[in-house]
């Protein structure tokens, strides 16, 4: 993943940009809320009503 090469360290390889840095927050945001949804759906098709 992307990501994984862009943090290692202390950070000194991040990028400098800052729209780029809000542009992974909001990309690993907006990941997490699907997953997060989506197993919420799974879950609820598999507990009895």
């Amino acid at each position: 993943m992307a990501i994984t090469e862009i943090v290692k360290g202390n950070g000194d390889d991040a990028p400098k940009r800052f729209g780029v840095r809000i542009g992974w927050f909001v990309a690993i945001w907006a990941f997490s809320t699907v997953v997060f949804f989506v197993v919420a759906s799974l879950l609820h098709l598999l507990v009895p009503k």
